[in-house]
């Protein structure tokens, strides 16, 4: 095992609660007749969200660029509450702290905005960029989850091939994109995430990566062990 990917924003910081608030503190600015409580939010969560729900949701007889209209506010609403402080998720903490003890690589392969990604760093207690030998962000591909590309930008910027790879994902639609990259992928359900009889669920990220760690060395006993060289990349964010 030479690389742990911990996936969206979701898998590191618990955001989905804010980012509803976000969205109806936008409706309400905007004089719109919409509220997403908690059941219409997490069904919106099983599909790729955000402009794409608004355009949904609004529907043709609402004018041409409302729905980026809402979508930027709704962004600059979340930014807005970020700045009262965010935790780790349960075990993310020391899920990082093994990658490191263990010389295994890690990246936070999001598709968030490369500002998201600065909040979420700045105001999230225990988060540090240089925990992270690489961080993407929605500049660094065409396309979003649940297209593997990002996973596929991951693997490439830091040499490594798929079978190599342990990926950490929030939602099932964010866990097919790293299916689709040919990765193991374990499922760290958010609050607001809708699991149903997926085998790779797991509730213990440190637990879960240090079994793995186990199983990729029993399989291959003559690999050396050690750090992967990743030369300057180490705690650049892309």
């Amino acid at each position: 095992m030479k690389a742990c990917f911990l996936g969206s924003s979701g898998v590191v910081v618990e955001s989905a609660r804010l980012q509803r608030l976000a969205y109806n503190a936008a409706f309400k600015d905007m004089g719109l007749e919409l509220y997403w409580n908690v059941a219409t939010y997490c069904k919106l969560l099983e599909v790729p969200g955000g402009q794409r729900w608004l355009e949904h949701v609004l529907g043709d007889e609402w004018p041409e660029g409302l729905a980026e209209e809402v979508q930027a506010l709704q962004h600059r609403h979340f930014l807005k509450l970020v700045e009262g402080g965010l935790w780790l998720r349960p075990g993310i903490a020391n899920a990082i702290s093994l990658c490191r003890r263990e010389g295994i690589a890690l990246a936070w392969v999001t598709t968030a905005t490369p500002d998201m990604v600065g909040a979420l760093l700045t105001h999230t207690v225990g988060l540090d960029v240089e925990a992270f030998d690489l961080i993407t962000t929605a500049e660094d591909v065409s396309t979003l989850k649940p297209d593997p590309g990002v996973y596929y930008h991951a693997l490439s910027t830091l040499g490594l091939e798929a079978a190599d790879v342990i990926a950490v994902e929030d939602r099932p639609v964010n866990q097919s994109a790293a299916l689709q990259a040919d990765l193991q992928c374990y499922l760290y359900p958010g609050e607001y995430a809708a699991v149903e009889h997926n085998l790779l669920v797991t509730r213990d990220v440190p637990g879960t990566l240090e079994r793995a760690i186990e199983l990729f060395r029993e399989d291959a006993p003559a690999l050396p062990r050690g750090p992967v060289d990743l030369g300057d990349r180490r705690g650049q964010e892309q």
